[in-house]
């Protein structure tokens, strides 16, 4: 692959990322650095617009990692029609070959424009020897001028940055109600507005920035290991009463999936000499949680091999196996019965992106 074909092919990476950071403005600009959901929000933005789909695999080798020769044509046509070249990958290239000559010719006239400013400097600075006296007073005059309207501007400013910036900028907090702590786990947050398609933000810290014009939104919060909740938000409130553009949530617990975890990152650090002791009793607990009939299902992030069904047992044998991959357990998803007992359990282990 020449260093042309490589150019080209990053040109495109980035004017895709700018049709799909249309839709997810949270997303982070650079392709390279998605992600889990990231990926998966690209690929329906695929099927939605241009109905094709790339494979997580293919994206992590061409987005995400060097690769020698670029993909198959069929790809190329179908990112440029995604980012708006209805020809697909030829139509891209003649654009790229005419912004490439626009820009030459636009080089050759600045070059000459200088030329010709030097000239009309010269022959300035000649006329203005002649009428030096009167151009100071007049300069002056101009000066006073440029003071007060620059600083007329600078209030405006203040005043726009205040009341349209600071004043528009949130800050959302979400804390534990059981332990008034703040959540550093993942959530999942959407916020919607009327007569605007949902905006989706996956956050880790347990507060996110927002800004926003409107007078009311509603975020809609989930996570694993908590039970998804609504907030209404009154903005204008907010702003009307000059009241801190910060708020703070609290989320409930979603208790089983919280055990469910506990008992996947607590057996290796169990001292060897009562290992024994305590599997049998995370046995007999998991047993009593865990419904006969529940549907336990593994994702798996291969292509070939995407879901397995494992039963009752086999689900807490692995989870009393003390095994590395405990270590790398996330829970996807989990739900109890009107029997309090979990009916359901989506998990899957993590593999280290290193």
């Amino acid at each position: 692959m020449t260093n042309q074909d490589k150019i080209l092919f990053e040109n495109l990476k980035k004017e895709v990322a700018k049709i799909f950071l249309d839709d997810f403005p949270s997303v982070n600009p650079d392709i390279s650095k998605w992600k889990g959901l990231d990926i998966v929000y690209f690929q329906e933005s695929l099927r939605q617009k241009v109905k094709g789909n790339v494979s997580e695999k293919w994206f992590y080798t061409y987005f995400k990692s060097e690769f020698e020769k670029l993909p198959r044509i069929d790809m190329l046509n179908l990112l440029s029609q995604y980012a708006g070249y209805k020809r697909g990958w030829a139509e891209f290239l003649e654009y790229q070959k005419n912004t490439t000559s626009k820009a030459n010719i636009n080089l050759s006239s600045k070059n000459k424009n200088s030329k010709y400013k030097i000239q009309e400097e010269i022959i300035e600075n000649s006329l203005e020897v002649n009428n030096d006296k009167s151009n100071v007073n007049n300069s002056k005059r101009n000066l006073y001028v440029l003071i007060s309207v620059f600083s007329l501007l600078l209030i405006l400013f203040g005043l726009y940055k205040y009341y349209f910036y600071y004043k528009s900028n949130y800050t959302f907090c979400f804390y534990d109600s059981d332990r008034s702590s703040l959540i550093k786990s993942d959530l999942e947050v959407i916020i919607e507005k009327p007569g605007i398609s949902p905006e989706y933000y996956k956050i880790s810290e347990g507060c996110f920035s927002y800004r926003s014009t409107i007078d009311t939104l509603k975020m809609i919060v989930g996570s694993p290991y908590y039970k998804k909740d609504s907030f209404i938000v009154s903005l204008k409130q907010i702003r009307e009463k000059g009241e801190e553009n910060h708020r703070n949530f609290k989320l409930r617990p979603n208790d089983y999936a919280v055990m469910l975890y506990y008992y996947s990152t607590s057996l290796n650090s169990i001292d060897e000499s009562k290992k024994a002791q305590f599997i049998n009793q995370r046995k007999e607990e998991l047993d009593k949680l865990i419904d006969n009939n529940a549907l336990i299902y593994q994702v798996y992030d291969s292509e070939v091999f995407g879901v397995e069904v494992l039963d009752k047992k086999k689900y807490i044998d692995f989870m009393t196996t003390p095994t590395t991959s405990l270590k790398n357990y996330v829970l996807i998803a989990s739900q109890v019965n009107k029997n309090n007992k979990i009916s359901l359990i989506k998990f899957k282990i993590q593999k280290n992106e290193n």
